[in-house]
């Protein structure tokens, strides 16, 4: 007899109250012992409901069916204590999971509550310091953590008391992409090192996928796909010939799976996922070009060489950086930081020097590692902080985004909170029509009555950008805009933010997602030590930079240059392919 599943369900649905539409519906699956396993799909395909079904305490409320199994035994029916120990979940939102002052506290909180002895609390709190790299801010208390350490320490507070199954619901949407890496090398490692099972909802699946021993893809409420990571491309392809459309999920697979879906060979039925799988691909790839079976057929030579398709991507990133730069020419420059010093404590600064300059009309993208004072330097744009030093000048009204779209809420429906930000009177000529066409654009109809609060991650990031909207400002300062999106609702979110600046509006967005801002962003800088140390345009800046630039960028280094985004390999391959 096989060994039971770590996790398991049957036939589970899911409706949230006031909803017609169940949210999960008639879901099975299973999560073997030290199983690394990633669930992915767009927002609000109830990644997060099913996840929380398997944590006893996280099942959400409303009504369901089905079966849950730890181990085989009646998941419903743990006992509250095992609960706790033996299944670790670590939430979208880190600020929801943190419950004491200081870091320290905090990983001792859960010992506590088990009923750990003092001395073994001391020495697993230190361990698990060094373990994921917390010294230098063990001491520290949580309100001065960035949203990258919080969900750090989130992890580590719950890897502490040695679970048998991680859940983590978008744990990487606050970190940047070396945050993100050692934060997922660490994963990995808990996962290689302590047999400790893994269940990942994600939406950034760049790093993620190449880990995964299987990949879960939902849509609409369904799982539609159970696969191994190297069938993904073939699973996606599959399923558009059959319902006609595109799988929602598509624009989030790896650069070398979007590249492979464009460019394979008939018969080639698994595709690269990692960087590494993806150069030796596209390697072969470009060498086999060199001459084609009909050439050889025909005693011709077909000049199809590396060369040709250097040349046809640099001829296309040439055309590319044009059209940069035309943007980022002329512009009256509408906010302004110049010299600005800022510090929460006195000799703790955070922003030193600190100047910029944005000019009207563009999109203007601030990198950087996580607490080096991004979104401190947002707040102080904004005005919400007043700097110790230097001056801050703005032209027209400005309106800020945090990082925790929550913050934005006070109203009891969706509807709602759109109608405050027009006066609150829908008789008024034209405010309730502007509100449903606003939720029409974000894709909440059908959510107009639910509690914001009960909205997914991502959702929450559409209705926060929509209350902004409805104000019509004149700067956008964002802080994480894309984070909980999915792919197809970023590439509209991008073409919102175009919109606004053709209408002369100017966006100031501060992001961890590398593919995008290389591909919408108007001007880049990264900030580095209290200062902007770097500025330019998107195309030079990510060519510039070896860990600040897109996994496309670093796929086809030193095989096609210029390339920035899988479309700009898949556009050199196919005009190189075409003989052009």
């Amino acid at each position: 007899m096989g060994q039971m599943p770590i996790l398991s369900c049957e036939h589970v649905s899911f409706c949230y109250p006031r909803q017609t539409e169940d949210a999960i519906h008639d879901i099975s699956l299973k999560i073997e012992e030290t199983e690394f396993v990633v669930l992915c799909g767009r927002s609000g395909c109830g990644k997060t409901t099913l996840l929380r079904h398997f944590k006893k305490n996280q099942i959400p409320f409303g009504s369901g069916s089905g079966q849950l199994y730890y181990r085989g035994r009646d998941l419903e029916k743990m006992d509250d204590r095992e609960s706790a120990a033996r299944i670790g979940y670590v939430g979208q939102n880190p600020e929801t999971q943190l419950v004491t002052d200081k870091v320290w506290h905090e990983l001792a909180f859960g010992l506590e509550n088990l009923g750990i002895p003092g001395s073994q609390i001391r020495r697993r709190t230190a361990e698990i310091a060094q373990y994921f790299g917390m010294e230098s801010w063990f001491h520290k208390p949580v309100t001065e953590l960035s949203g990258g350490q919080k969900q750090i320490l989130n992890l580590a507070a719950v890897v502490i008391m040695q679970p048998d199954v991680l859940l983590l619901d978008e744990p990487t949407a606050q970190l940047d992409p070396i945050g993100t890496r050692r934060f997922l090398d660490t994963l990995g490692r808990l996962n290689r090192d302590l047999g400790t099972a893994v269940l990942l909802s994600e939406q950034r699946l760049e790093e993620v996928i190449p880990m995964a021993d299987r990949v879960l893809i939902m849509e609409e409420g369904r799982l539609i796909g159970d696969t191994v990571p190297e069938k993904c491309g073939s699973l996606i392809e599959e399923y558009e010939k059959k319902h006609g459309r595109r799988l929602s999920v598509a624009p989030a697979m790896p650069a070398a799976v979007k590249v492979w879906q464009k460019c394979h060979d008939k018969g080639e039925l698994t595709s690269p996922v990692s960087i590494r799988e993806g150069r030796a691909w596209l390697q072969t790839k470009v060498r086999n070009m060199g001459q084609t079976d009909a050439a050889v057929k025909n005693g011709t030579a077909n000049n199809i060489t590396a060369n040709n398709v250097t040349g046809s991507a640099s001829e296309l990133t040439g055309i590319v950086a044009e059209k940069r730069k035309q943007r980022q020419e002329t512009g009256e420059i509408v906010l302004q930081a110049d010299r600005v010093s800022f510090e929460y404590e006195r000799g703790k600064r955070v922003l030193e020097d600190f100047s910029l300059q944005v000019p009207g009309g563009k999109i203007y993208a601030v990198m950087g590692g996580n607490g080096s004072g991004k979104s401190t330097a947002l707040k102080v744009l904004m005005g919400i902080y007043k700097p110790r030093r230097g001056k801050v000048k703005t032209k027209g009204t400005l309106r800020y985004l945090a990082q925790n779209p929550r913050s934005l809420f006070t109203e009891l429906t969706v509807e709602e909170e759109l109608l405050v930000m027009q006066g609150g009177q829908m008789h008024r000529e034209g405010t309730g029509q502007a509100v449903k066409e606003m939720l029409h654009y974000l894709e909440l109809t059908e959510l107009e009555a639910q509690n914001p609060m009960d909205l997914s991650g991502g959702q929450q990031q559409r209705l926060a950008m929509g209350k902004l909207l409805m104000t019509d400002p004149d700067i956008l300062l964002l802080d994480e805009p894309t984070k909980g999106l999915d792919g197809a609702f970023k590439a509209k979110l991008a073409q919102l933010l175009r919109d606004l600046c053709t209408k002369g509006k100017t966006v100031v967005l501060v992001s961890h997602d590398m593919d995008f801002c290389a591909q919408y962003a108007d001007i880049c800088g990264l900030l580095f030590d209290g200062q902007m140390i770097s500025q330019d345009d998107a195309e030079t800046f990510f060519g510039d930079n070896v860990f600040y630039t897109t996994p496309a960028s670093r796929m086809a280094q030193g095989i096609i240059e210029g390339c920035f985004l899988p479309e700009d390999i898949t556009a050199a391959l196919q005009k190189a392919g075409d003989g052009s």
